[in-house]
């Protein structure tokens, strides 16, 4: 084999790598984290304060997974308080698996939802919620086996 017939298999090799690869992206479906990126942009100074007001509190959120379900403790501080909120659970490699859950804490300040259906792997869990009208956010990644 001379050096010309070398040259023009490794071309051929390199541009069928390239094509491969070309085809394995096209089909490979990535979406951002969430659809509504630009809104969620907008808010996030907002965000920044309501995260500051959770750090500011005697003890961090707790996010529990228990068997199929996930328990919310908020600080003892607040317990006997109302407190509402919205989480949402996003699942960065799979969107189809992201939930999205309303809640109410009882008056021990905690809160278990229903079973979830969540599939085994990483969650981003993202909770804003209020208490006595100011909002507070908390977030985790949470591993669920």
């Amino acid at each position: 084999m001379n050096w010309g017939k070398g040259l023009a298999i490794s071309l051929i090799a390199f541009a069928a790598m390239m094509a491969a690869f070309g085809i394995a992206s096209a089909r490979r479906t990535e979406s951002l984290v969430t659809d509504e990126y630009y809104a969620e942009e907008l808010r996030f100074q907002q965000r920044i304060d309501a995260q500051g007001r959770a750090h500011a509190l005697s003890a961090p959120v707790e996010f529990i997974p228990e068997r199929g379900r996930l328990r919310i403790q908020f600080p003892a501080e607040l317990a006997g308080k109302t407190i509402t909120g919205e989480l949402q659970m996003l699942r960065p490699n799979d969107p189809r698996a992201d939930r999205k859950l309303s809640l109410k804490a009882n008056e021990a300040g905690a809160f278990v939802s229903d079973p979830l259906d969540l599939w085994p792997g990483r969650y981003d869990a993202s909770l804003e919620w209020q208490c006595d009208g100011v909002t507070y956010h908390s977030a985790e990644k949470l591993v669920v086996q």
